[in-house]
C-alpha cells in the first residue's frame, strides 16, 4: 500500500503552457478569492520607509503561495531554503499525537520523484548531514523545512526546489516504511527529554495561566502514536499543507530572476484550500503581576521564570522597534547578573501574538531553586533602583553590540545565508520587521550606542518593576513549596538584599603584574601561503618562536589567539587521560604576579576583557586560547601568558583540591564506567587513546612530578603563536617582540605524536565483559584499524567510510528503531600516529539485547562493501571536501591545523592539497578497500554491559 499524492492538488508534471501564463497572469488580479495566504500582516516584512536591497524579491502567487529572495554574497556560493508551513502540533486531530511529526520524517525518507538514497546523496554532496534532525522542525503551528547548500555542487538549486515542491506536492511512501517511521517517533517519545513539546507551547505555559497545548509533549505522542494510520499522515498533509498555508525563504549566492522561475514551475500548480483555516491565536490569561505563582514541573528540575509584558506592540511602529531592541538588551543584562556570567547570553525578548515579552530564565535542581531564586531576584531590584553602572555602561552597551558578529538569532549581521533565512521565518511568524547585514548592525548602533546613564535607568525603573512582573516557578512533584511560602521567604530575603557595592562605584584590583621577558627578538624567515581566499604568515623567530598569522575579515570584532607550548604529554611516562583532565582544571587557577594578592589566570584574562578561555594539554602540546575583539586583545593575551610563564607555581593545595574532585567526579559518573571498560578492551594499556580515566589514573598523578613537567615545558618547550581575525601584521609583530620577544631560546626537541610509535591496537577479535552499574544500559562497539599506508588523501578516506557506515548503518537497523537511535560511528587515533587511523562503531543497548545488536551490527558490516555505488561514494567524498572548506569558516579549525606545525608539518599542507584537488577514487578501489577494513579479520569487537 501506498500514499500517493492528488493529481488535481499537484500539477507539476503538466508542462506550462501559454495558455496557463496568460491565465496565471489574469489571476494575480484576484489572488485574495484564489487563495489568501494564512500568514497574514504585512508583505513585504520590511520596516517602513527601509527600500528592498538589490534583487530582493517578496512575491506571491496566485494560489497564495508567498516566497522572500534576499540575496547576500555568501562565502563558497552557499545558499539555504527554508520552506514555512501552517501546520504543526494544534492542527492534529484528537487523539493523534505526533503525526505532524510523521510528515517530515517520511518527506526525507523519499517522495514522489527522490528515492532516500538519492536525498542522502544531495545532501552529503552539499554538505548537509542526513542523520540531522534540525532538516525540519514541528512548532506548535508551524513546521520549518531547511536546506543548507554551503558549497553547492552544479544543479543544486534547482533540484533543492525540486525536493521542496515534492514536500509541498509528492508525499509518497510504503507502508513498510510509515511502519519504521512511526517505530521511530514511538522510540523517541519513550526518551521522555520533551523532544515533542514545541517551543511556543513552553512559552505560553509560561505565559499564560492555562494552554490548551501545554500537555501535548512526549507523554501524549508516546500514548498516541500507536494509533496513527497511513490514513491519518495523508489527510493531515492534504488538509494542511497547502500553498495558501505556505511560505518559501531563500538567502544566498542566487540569481532571483531564475528562483522566481522555479517557484512558479514548482509551486504555482498547487491547489489551494477551498477555505483556509486561519492560524490559531494564543489562548488564557495572562498569569499575575507582582506576585509568584508555582506549578507542577513536568521533569525533575525545577524552572524559573521572571517576565515583563508589553501588550498591543506593533513592531513596524518605529518607537515599537527600538523599545524592542532596547528591552533585549536590558533582558539580556539582568540575565547576565542573575546567573554572574562574564558575557551575554541568547535572546531576553519574544514576541507573542501583540505582546512583547522579556524573560528571565533559570533551571536547576530544587535544592538551587531558592539560591537562584534570589540571585535573580536581586538582579531585578539592583537594575530598578541604580540601573547599570555608569563606570560599566559603556563595556555592557559594547559588548551588546557584539553580538552582531556571531550566530545570535535575534542580533547576527553575517551575511551567512543561514541565519538570514531563519530570520525571515521568524519575521513571518512573529511580524517583526525583517532586518539583516550592515544595515541591520548600524541600526542596531543607532539605538544602544547613544543610550545615556539616565536613559538607561528610566528604562530598568519601568521594565524591572517588581509590581509589574510575573514570577513563576515550576517544582517536581512532592515538594511543598506553596506560592504563599516562597513569597514569604522572598519577602525576608528582600531585607538583607546588599547594594554597597553598587552605590559605592567601580573598584579597581590592584595587582602587580608588571613583569615580563623584555623586548627584543629578530624576525629570522618569513612565509607567505594562502588558504581559500585568506593569507597566511608565518613567521619564525630567532629565539625559535613560530607566529602563524590568517588575516581574515570572515569574524568581524572578533579575534582568535592560540598559544601552544610542546611537546604536551607525549614522552611522559604515564601520559593518561587524568594527567589531562587535571592539567585542564589546574592552569586557569594558577596564581600569577608578585606580592601578597596575586590573582589566577582566569582572573587575569577575565580582567583584560579576554572571553572564553581554554587552556589545557593533550598530546601535542599544553595550550592557552581566547578570544578577543581586536589587536589590542591579542596584546593583552601575550603579556598574560608571559606573566604566566615568568611568576607562577604550582599550588600543593590547589592540586590536591582538584584530584579529590576528579576522583568525586570518578565515584559519581557510574555512566562512564561502562565506557571506561570498552577504552581498556580496545586500547589495554595504549594511554594515548585512552578517553576516560579512573581511580588507577588519578592515585599517578604527583604534585611534585607535575611540578617538574610544568617546569620543564614552560622553559624549554617549542612555542608557536596563531592568531585568527583582521590584525596587522606589523602590529603583531610588534606585540610578539615586546612579549616572547626576549624569551630564552627554545631548546626542546620538538618530539611530536607523528614521530611516535604506531597504535597497538587490540587483537582481532571478540571481547565481552561486564561491569558493576546501576545504568541498565552498556555497549557493543566494532573497531576498523585503517588498512592504507599513510598519506594525506588515505587518511581523509577514512572520513568518507565514516560518513557512508553511518548511513548505511541506519539503514539496516530500520526495523529497531532503539538501536538505530544509538549508533554513533566516529573516526578516532587523528593524532599523525602512522596507521592510527580507525573506525569505530557503537551502539548503546541493554543486555536484553545485545546478542541481536551484535547480529544486527555484523550483518551490516558485512554488506557495506556490496551497498557503496558509484553516486553515494562520489557525494561522501564531496562531503569531506565540504568539511574542509569549512574550515576556513571557522577559527578554532583553522587554529587546530596550524599551531604546533613545525611538529605536524602535513596536517595543513595535506588540507590545502585537498581543498585544492578533491578526494577521489573509482568505486572498484572503495570496494576493495572496504572489503580488507571492515572484515572480520580486521575487526575488534567489544561488548561491555551492565551487571
Amino acid at each position: 500500500m501506498c500514499l500517493s499524492f492528488n493529481p488535481m492538488r499537484f500539477q507539476k508534471y503538466y508542462t506550462p503552457s501559454a495558455f496557463f501564463f496568460v491565465i496565471s497572469i489574469l489571476l494575480a488580479f484576484a489572488s485574495s478569492a484564489f487563495g489568501r495566504n494564512v500568514f497574514e500582516g504585512r508583505w513585504p516584512l520590511r520596516p517602513e520607509g527601509v527600500p528592498a536591497a538589490e534583487g530582493e524579491v517578496w512575491g506571491e502567487l496566485p494560489n497564495g503561495f508567498r516566497y522572500v529572495v534576499v540575496p547576500t554574497d555568501a562565502p563558497g556560493g552557499a545558499v539555504s531554503f527554508r520552506l514555512l508551513v501552517g501546520a504543526g502540533r494544534a492542527e492534529e486531530p484528537k487523539g493523534k499525537s505526533g503525526v505532524s511529526y510523521l510528515v517530515p520524517e517520511l518527506l526525507f525518507g523519499g517522495t514522489g520523484d527522490f528515492t532516500r538514497e538519492q536525498i542522502v546523496s544531495f545532501e552529503l554532496a552539499n554538505g548537509m548531514n542526513p542523520q540531522s534532525s534540525s532538516h525540519a522542525e514541528v512548532e506548535l503551528d508551524y513546521t520549518v523545512y531547511r536546506i543548507d547548500l554551503e558549497e553547492p555542487a552544479e544543479g543544486a538549486l534547482k533540484t533543492a526546489m525540486r525536493l521542496l515542491g515534492d514536500f509541498a506536492g509528492a508525499l509518497e511512501v510504503e507502508e513498510k516504511v510509515f511502519e519504521q517511521a512511526r517505530s521511530t517517533i514511538e522510540n523517541q517519545a519513550g526518551y521522555g527529554l520533551s523532544r515533542f513539546e514545541p517551543q511556543r507551547a513552553r512559552r505560553e505555559f509560561v505565559l499564560r495561566r492555562s494552554n490548551l497545548y501545554s500537555e501535548i509533549g512526549d507523554i501524549a505522542v508516546a500514548e498516541q502514536i500507536k494509533s496513527v494510520s497511513s490514513d491519518d499522515v495523508r489527510a493531515y498533509w492534504e488538509n494542511w499543507y497547502t500553498p495558501d498555508r505556505m511560505v518559501l525563504a531563500i538567502s544566498g549566492l542566487v540569481e532571483s530572476a531564475d528562483i522566481e522561475a522555479w517557484v512558479t514551475e514548482q509551486f504555482g500548480g498547487l491547489e489551494p484550500s477551498s477555505g483556509a483555516a486561519p492560524l490559531r491565536s494564543p489562548s488564557g490569561k495572562f498569569r499575575g503581576v507582582g506576585d509568584i505563582e508555582t506549578e507542577k514541573a513536568k521533569s525533575a528540575f525545577a524552572n524559573l521564570s521572571v517576565s515583563h509584558l508589553s501588550h498591543g506592540q506593533d513592531l513596524f511602529d518605529p518607537a515599537a522597534e527600538a523599545r524592542y531592541y532596547r528591552t533585549d538588551f536590558l533582558g539580556r543584562y539582568a540575565q547576565l547578573i542573575a546567573v554572574g556570567g562574564s558575557r551575554f547570553g541568547g535572546p531576553a525578548v519574544v514576541k507573542h501574538g501583540s505582546t512583547v515579552a522579556m524573560l528571565i530564565t533559570r533551571r536547576g535542581s530544587v535544592l538551587q531553586l531558592l539560591e537562584q531564586l534570589v540571585d535573580t531576584d536581586k538582579a531585578v531590584h539592583r537594575l530598578n533602583r541604580y540601573g547599570i553602572r555608569a563606570q560599566e555602561l559603556e563595556k555592557v552597551k559594547s559588548d551588546y553590540l557584539d553580538l552582531r558578529y556571531l550566530y545570535d538569532s535575534e542580533l547576527g549581521t553575517m551575511a551567512w545565508p543561514g541565519l538570514v533565512a531563519d530570520r525571515l521565518v521568524r519575521s513571518v511568524v512573529d511580524q517583526v520587521p525583517f532586518r539583516h547585514g550592515a544595515a541591520f548592525g548600524k541600526y542596531l548602533d543607532r539605538l544602544i550606542s547613544p543610550l545615556t546613564y539616565d536613559e538607561v535607568l528610566g528604562l530598568c525603573e519601568e521594565l524591572f518593576d517588581v509590581k509589574k512582573l510575573s514570577y513563576f516557578v515550576e517544582l517536581p512533584e512532592g515538594f511543598g513549596l506553596t506560592s504563599k511560602t516562597i513569597a514569604k521567604r522572598m519577602k525576608g530575603m528582600r531585607k538583607g538584599y546588599d547594594f554597597t557595592w553598587e552605590q559605592a562605584g567601580e573598584v579597581k584590583q590592584q595587582w602587580d603584574i608588571d613583569v615580563g621577558f623584555g623586548s627584543g627578538g629578530m624576525v629570522e624567515s618569513t612565509e607567505l601561503v594562502r588558504f581559500g581566499e585568506y593569507p597566511i604568515l608565518q613567521y619564525e623567530f630567532s629565539n625559535n618562536i613560530r607566529l602563524n598569522l590568517i588575516k581574515t575579515d570572515q569574524f568581524p570584532g572578533r579575534v582568535r589567539v592560540h598559544l601552544g607550548i610542546g611537546n604536551g604529554m607525549t614522552g611522559l611516562e604515564n601520559p593518561n587521560p587524568g594527567f589531562k583532565a587535571l592539567t585542564r582544571a589546574l592552569l586557569p587557577k594558577m596564581k600569577v604576579g608578585v606580592g601578597m594578592q596575586t590573582p589566577t589566570m582566569s582572573e587575569v584574562m577575565e580582567a583584560k576583557g579576554l572571553e572564553n578561555l581554554e587552556a589545557g594539554v593533550n598530546l601535542d602540546q599544553l595550550f592557552w586560547s581566547a578570544h578577543g575583539r581586536d589587536e589590542s586583545d591579542v596584546a593583552d593575551f601575550m603579556s598574560a601568558l608571559v606573566l604566566w610563564m615568568v611568576t607562577s607555581e604550582l599550588d600543593e593545595e590547589t592540586f590536591t583540591t582538584e584530584v579529590e574532585n576528579l576522583e568525586k567526579f570518578v565515584e559519581q559518573n557510574v555512566t562512564s564506567k561502562g565506557a571506561r571498560k570498552v577504552d581498556e578492551l580496545l586500547f589495554g594499556n595504549e594511554d594515548r587513546m585512552r578517553v576516560f580515566y579512573d581511580e588507577e589514573d588519578l592515585d599517578a598523578l604527583d604534585f611534585a612530578g607535575m611540578r617538574e613537567w610544568l617546569f620543564g615545558v614552560r622553559e624549554g618547550g617549542y612555542i608557536e603563536i596563531t592568531v585568527v581575525g583582521d590584525v596587522a601584521p606589523r602590529t603583531l609583530l610588534r606585540d610578539v617582540r615586546k612579549t616572547f620577544g626576549s624569551a630564552p631560546v627554545r631548546v626542546g626537541k620538538v618530539h611530536q605524536p607523528r614521530h611516535a610509535k604506531p597504535v597497538k591496537w587490540a587483537d582481532a577479535g571478540v571481547a565481552r565483559a561486564t561491569f558493576d552499574s546501576t545504568v541498565e544500559s552498556g555497549y557493543v562497539t566494532m573497531l576498523f584499524p585503517q588498512v592504507e599506508e599513510k598519506s594525506c588523501e588515505n587518511d581523509m578516506r577514512v572520513n568518507v567510510f565514516r560518513t557512508l557506515m553511518a548511513e548505511h548503518v541506519r539503514k539496516a537497523l530500520a526495523e529497531y528503531p532503539r538501536l538505530r537511535e544509538s549508533i554513533e560511528v566516529t573516526v578516532i587515533g587523528e593524532q599523525m600516529i602512522p596507521l592510527s587511523n580507525a573506525l569505530k562503531v557503537q551502539l548503546r543497548c541493554g543486555s536484553d539485547q545485545a546478542e541481536l545488536a551484535e547480529t544486527k551490527l555484523r550483518e551490516a558490516v558485512e554488506s557495506f562493501s556490496a551497498s557503496l555505488t558509484p553516486e553515494l561514494v562520489a557525494a561522501a567524498e564531496r562531503s569531506v571536501w565540504v568539511d574542509l572548506k569549512r574550515i576556513a569558516r571557522n577559527a578554532s579549525q583553522m587554529v587546530f591545523v596550524l599551531n604546533q606545525s613545525q611538529g605536524k608539518p602535513n596536517i595543513f599542507r595535506c588540507v590545502l592539497d585537498a581543498v585544492e584537488n578533491g578526494i577521489s577514487a573509482d568505486l572498484e578501489r572503495y570496494q576493495e578497500l572496504a572489503a580488507r577494513q571492515f572484515s572480520a579479520e580486521n575487526a575488534r569487537v567489544v561488548v561491555v554491559m551492565p551487571e
